[in-house]
């Protein structure tokens, strides 16, 4: 009774505090919300091989990205007080 009774208030205090985080939106609408896109790009994919637009736009992430962090390790590199 004494450890039913301690039990039912620690899930009182972990409902109520878990409670206060906010809750995620529903997502059940977005596959009809996105069909117009995935049509349009099913059109588009008639005329481009889709495979190669993908590996194209990777290389070009890769390459945009090892630049930024090359310009970042310079940038810290010329802080190095002797080092120009």
């Amino acid at each position: 009774m004494i450890t039913e009774f301690l039990c039912n208030i620690f899930f009182w205090l972990a409902n109520f505090f878990v409670s206060l985080f906010p809750t995620f939106p529903s997502f059940g609408d977005l596959r009809i919300s996105q069909s117009p896109m995935l049509l349009a790009v099913g059109e588009f994919g008639r005329f481009v091989d889709l495979r190669v637009l993908s590996t194209c736009l990777l290389i070009l992430l890769v390459v945009y990205n090892i630049k930024f962090v090359w310009s970042i390790l310079m940038w810290i590199i010329r802080k190095i007080p002797g080092v120009s």
